[in-house]
């Protein structure tokens, strides 16, 4: 699936718990309100790319393709990342 909005939110987190697999999970917005979604860019993806990190990508906008894993998840196969988002001053 194709997807793109703006990371609200980037944590790490461990998966499975106990193990040394670290994963990002992210908390997007999409085009629409209310259609909040979470996103995980898996293992390999952060060790590959070391800009993949919560303080790098929080409220960033994004494109990425995603699939559903065994648990239900969805996870990033691909993502891009704005160099910023632009929002009216408040």
């Amino acid at each position: 699936m194709r997807l793109h909005g703006v990371v609200r939110t980037a944590e790490f987190q461990e998966n499975p718990p106990g193990s040394d697999e670290i994963e990002l999970v992210l908390k997007v917005q999409g085009v629409g309100p209310g259609q909040l979604r979470t996103l995980v860019v898996p293992f390999p993806m952060l060790v590959a790319d070391d800009t993949l990190g919560p303080e790098h990508v929080a409220g960033r906008g994004f494109e990425a393709e995603a699939e559903r894993d065994d648990q239900a998840r969805w996870v990033i196969r691909r993502i891009s990342l704005a160099s910023r988002v632009l929002r009216p001053s408040e």
